[in-house]
């Protein structure tokens, strides 16, 4: 485990361009093997339990506007390309060469792009979201350090979500 890690979660970090994480307290990069006994955990690790948290869950409750935004675009995508299809071989029974079917064709892949492409992106930011709160509850059992955190999304208001936590630690 990279033991910035703890660093990231006590308030004696000092970072910088030069030296990256550093303890406030000696100017050192950390050196400790299991776990560091000057740590301070207060204000920023409940600071950052809750950014993770609400990151994760709001991410979580996502997942089936995605999928259904995944499958409505997907449907469109492929009527528009059998419709293409379609349209191209009547033309052709018919002794019609045209370039039409091949144009709606091609349009139908914009659908099949959006569709995939927020599919992707979601899991992407679910990885993202998941492996940033496993960091983090990975380091608080070193400490005997417990949490439950209840969030809840309020209304939306010009862009910005309403947020509310209820956060419980065990062991500070």
């Amino acid at each position: 485990m990279n033991i910035t890690r703890h660093c990231d979660l006590c308030n004696h970090q000092k970072i910088d361009l030069i030296n990256g994480s550093t303890c406030g307290l000696t100017d050192k990069k950390p050196e400790f093997t299991k776990t560091c006994s000057k740590i301070d955990f207060h204000d920023k690790l409940e600071s950052k339990l809750k950014e993770v948290n609400i990151k994760y869950q709001k991410i979580k409750n996502e997942k089936a506007v995605t999928y259904i935004y995944f499958v409505v675009f997907l449907g469109i995508a492929l009527g528009v390309l059998v419709g293409g299809y379609l349209l191209g071989t009547y033309a052709y029974d018919k002794g019609v060469v045209s370039t039409t079917p091949f144009i709606i064709m091609a349009i139908g892949l914009t659908p099949l792009g959006l569709a995939f492409g927020a599919l992707n992106n979601h899991r992407n930011q679910f990885k993202i979201a998941e492996m940033k709160k496993k960091k983090i509850d990975e380091v608080l059992p070193l400490y005997q350090i417990d949490y439950t955190i209840e969030v809840q999304f309020g209304k939306k208001y010009h862009g910005v979500q309403e947020v509310t936590t209820d956060l419980k630690m065990k062991g500070i």
